[in-house]
């Protein structure tokens, strides 16, 4: 309780130093005068009292620093003056603290907000209760190499039944449907799951509930529904009313019972609503090995690795390769962190700009530093002076290190200011798209990591400086005048080491930034086999007809559409034809970038494969003008015809790489190819014409080199895309399409609008977004390495007027002078890319899997880098060395 109470009472005379200052002060005045009275009653006079009582009291200046080391913490006291002293110091210098303060809020203000993104994607736990224990299940196919395909219902059975690593596993599988029945109808994007989808996650509903076992067991049984908070309240204006209503998607009747918590958006990261995973397929399709099509969630028991759930999984998928052979032979099943499913996309990049913002840092706090370094060499007589009057070489270091705390502070401030709003401005115009789940904000982690790197910033800014002092006589510092003192050789090494420091440091950066320059030059330079400019492209849902005969809802939903479908899908595409500015239009089950289907093929007189080497192609329904609106290259026969359409013809067109599998150097024009394998009961397809490979499922290049199969689209489809190539502005021409289909029949559902460029954009946003932000750190960099050249070589010459003012009397040359400034900031710079060209090898090896078209040790663009960082220190050299060379010899000499 001592303890307690000594600390309380010195945090009280800390606090309020001058009351208890004045309170001592009036004791020591009360001592003395009661000393004074008797030696006055003693007889003397009363100056000879006091003089006498004053003596003997003692020091009471002593008396006073030893109270003040007893009742309060000095070093707090002292640290507490330093600080202002250093406030007033830099009160004083507005124009160095302004620069400095503005390096250092750029340096740590990128810092915080790229690490405020790396926390919230990478390092801040899933939402979720013991997220760590949460994996995803895929099924794959051993081919050329291992592709993840999905699963299949009995596969899912049997790895969930015969697992002993995992405490429950649950099916998903994302999809859109029609939200009918209500003003404006839309497509929503939903998740079909299986039991216990919700209770794996930790998630309970906030109004009703989820599903029970019973309703995920008969298929098309229980049309149930789980709606999203946001689908609720957006579509049904958060009515507590919601539940046992029902809502029509797909046109079929499913009743509410659950409203999901807020913010949740299941696994896909864009649910609205949540459906039993027995309403997805058919009781074929549940039941059929060969259909894949779903993910699994999965939670491991606790204490059991993902080494030892992987073995017992592939233990498993061999099993069923023995017993099914036809369906699982070269099948198996990959597990995976749910985190690295969802943020893995992320890691690189983020990682990359990470390791970049940390070299902004580094550039500046070395600019600034070198400023310290110049002032310190300006304030070397002041801390002779102080070592003079008794400061001792820590106590010097002290104040050195307040001083840099007060521009640290004060740049970590500005440095959060503008880490704010650069955190909305990079997720409002990045163009990546972060998860739902992913909110950067400046919380108490992000501020914990831009207080330390203040104090590291603020430490290593006062330890320069200090370090420079420590090795300066201050015996030769006061025989000099304030303003002429100079600093040393080994000074003038710091600042040099400095300035190699930040050559060194800018040169990756700059050499990151090209490669991704490059990257990006690749990307939009790429033929990914059509011309989107121009061609816009949205999906139609059209409403389902109930066919003849059909009563039930089951049977409506297993049943094949009407005719009227096929004609209403044609009468679209028609009524689109006849716009003005239309140039050509198209129809497509599915259109470029988007999700397409595999499927198996045999080539006629083609030997039996096994299924690693079994052909597979993606598979498209496409119209008669598909090619010509997408400008897609014939290479060899026809395209469909309209009589082909009306006639319902086997015949396909296929793209280039099927050709060069199966008859390289031959004519495919005839050839025939079918669906499945030599029993297959599907018929034979004649090859009618061959097109240019296209990067139809994904950029910069297809997960797969596996060809693409199309066929006339004469099937009674109710949703599909429609293709526009427009001479106008596409969205002008998206407004007029869908004022013109709505007019025509209101029940159209458009959506997913959009253009095949925005497309585009979205494959290539990973590299864009890594590639602007690399492009304006390293303009930072560049800017600061500039400075920094030109602060320490302007620097060198005006403390060496009075050298080149001699030598230049003694006969020396302007060009020598210039040659002999130059050469400094020329064998620095030279030194600094050395360097930097090690250092840019280890860090654009972390870029392998951003960078396009280009090799991470690209020679162009480290010479381009090289060039550039070059002449841009050259300039910085060169303006002081030509000031150098107009210095006036008899003046440099008289004023020193």
């Amino acid at each position: 309780m001592n303890v307690y109470r000594r600390i309380l009472s010195k945090l009280r005379h800390l606090l309020a130093p001058r009351g208890s200052e004045q309170d001592f002060d009036d004791e020591v005045d009360t001592h003395v005068a009661m000393l004074a009275g008797r030696f006055h009653a003693q007889g003397m006079t009363d100056e000879e009292a006091w003089r006498a009582a004053r003596r003997q009291f003692g020091n009471t200046t002593s008396l006073k620093e030893a109270r003040n080391e007893m009742q309060t913490f000095v070093w707090l006291a002292t640290l507490w003056q330093d600080l202002r002293y250093g406030v007033r110091v830099l009160g004083k210098n507005k124009g160095f603290a302004a620069v400095a303060v503005l390096t250092l809020a750029l340096g740590i203000g990128a810092n915080t907000a790229i690490f405020s993104v790396v926390n919230a994607a990478i390092l801040r736990p899933l939402p979720y209760p013991d997220p760590a224990r949460l994996a995803i299940l895929w099924g794959n196919v051993k081919r050329l190499r291992v592709e993840r395909r999905g699963a299949s219902y009995p596969d899912y059975r049997d790895w969930r039944d015969q697992s002993r690593s995992f405490e429950a596993m649950a099916a998903f599988d994302g999809a859109e449907l029609a939200l009918t029945g209500i003003p404006e109808p839309e497509r929503i994007p939903c998740d079909y799951v299986s039991q216990p989808y919700f209770s794996l996650l930790g998630i309970h509903a906030a109004l009703g509930r989820t599903f029970s076992p019973e309703e995920d067991r008969v298929p098309q049984r229980d049309a149930v529904v789980v709606l999203s908070d946001g689908a609720w309240k957006r579509r049904f204006g958060g009515d507590p009313g919601i539940i046992g209503r029902t809502i029509q998607l797909d046109w079929r009747t499913y009743t509410v019972i659950g409203v999901g918590p807020p913010g949740f958006h299941g696994l896909t990261d864009k649910a609205e609503a949540w459906i039993p995973f027995s309403m997805e397929g058919s009781a074929t399709d549940l039941n059929d090995r060969g259909v894949v099509w779903f993910t699994v969630l999965a939670r491991l028991k606790t204490g059991v690795s993902l080494t030892r759930a992987q073995a017992e999984l592939d233990a498993i998928s061999k099993n069923l390769a023995q017993a099914y052979p036809k369906t699982n032979e070269a099948r198996g099943v990959e597990i995976s962190p749910l985190n690295r499913e969802m943020f893995g996309d992320l890691e690189a990049p983020l990682l990359v700009l990470l390791a970049a913002v940390a070299f902004v840092l580094l550039i500046a706090s070395t600019n600034v530093a070198n400023l310290m370094l110049a002032r310190s060499e300006g304030r070397r007589h002041e801390m002779a002076m102080r070592a003079a009057l008794g400061a001792s070489g820590g106590r010097l270091v002290r104040q050195l290190v307040a001083e840099s705390a007060v521009l640290g502070a004060s740049g970590c401030l500005a440095g959060l200011v503008l880490a704010h709003y650069g955190i909305r401005a990079l997720m409002a115009a990045g163009p990546l798209r972060f998860p739902n789940s992913v909110h950067p904000t400046i919380d108490a982690a992000v501020g914990l990591f831009t207080v330390l790197v203040c104090c590291v910033v603020s430490l290593a800014l006062g330890l320069a400086p200090a370090a420079q002092l420590s090795t300066a006589s201050f015996d030769e510092a006061l025989k000099q005048s304030a303003v002429r003192s100079t600093g040393g050789r080994r000074g003038s090494r710091f600042r040099d080491a400095l300035v190699v420091a930040e050559i060194s440091l800018s040169l990756p950066l700059l050499i990151g930034a090209g490669l991704m320059i490059r990257t990006l030059q690749h990307l939009a330079a790429l033929n990914p086999g059509y011309d989107p400019s121009h061609v816009v492209n949205f999906r139609v849902g059209l409403p389902r007809l109930k066919p003849s005969g059909a009563v039930n809802t089951n049977a409506a939903r297993d049943a094949k559409p009407d005719a009227k479908v096929v004609v209403a899908a044609n009468d679209i595409l028609r009524t689109v034809s006849r716009l003005p500015s239309v140039e050509s239009a198209s129809i497509a089950t599915d259109p470029p970038l988007s999700d397409s289907s595999a499927v198996y093929y045999t080539a006629e007189g083609q030997p039996p494969m096994n299924a690693q080497a079994r052909p597979r192609a993606y598979f498209h329904r496409v119209s008669v003008d598909f090619f010509r609106t997408l400008h897609t290259r014939l290479l060899a026969g026809r395209l469909f015809t309209e009589d082909e359409v009306h006639r319902d013809a086997n015949v396909a067109i296929v793209t280039q790489n099927m050709v060069m599998r199966f008859w390289p150097g031959e004519d495919p024009i005839g050839k025939r190819i079918k669906v499945g394998g030599l029993d297959s009961t599907r018929p034979w397809l004649t090859i009618a014409g061959v097109v240019s490979e296209l990067k139809y499922r994904g950029l910069p290049e297809n997960p797969t080199a596996d060809p693409d199969l199309f066929q006339v689209f004469n099937e009674r489809s109710r949703d599909f895309s429609v293709l526009v190539r427009t001479s106008l502005d596409p969205a002008a021409m998206l407004s007029t399409v869908r004022a013109t289909l709505t007019e025509t029949e209101p029940s159209i559902l458009i959506y997913d609008a959009g253009t095949l460029e925005d497309s585009i954009g979205r494959e290539t946003a990973r590299s864009r977004f890594t590639g602007w932000l690399m492009a304006i750190f390293a303009g930072i960099a560049l800017v600061l390495a500039m400075i920094g050249i030109y602060g320490v070589m302007a620097y060198s010459v005006s403390r060496r007027t009075r050298e080149i003012g001699l030598r230049m009397a003694l006969g020396a040359g302007r060009r020598d002078v210039l040659r002999m400034v130059a050469r400094r900031g020329v064998s620095l710079v030279t030194l600094g890319m050395l360097l930097g060209t090690a250092a840019a090898l280890a860090l654009t090896r972390m870029m392998a899997t951003l960078i396009y078209g280009v090799s991470s040790t690209d020679p162009l663009t480290f010479a381009g880098a090289v060039g550039l960082l070059a002449a841009v220190a050259a300039v910085a050299c060169l303006l002081p060395a030509f000031r150098a060379t107009r210095i006036d010899p008899v003046v440099a000499l008289r004023d020193e």
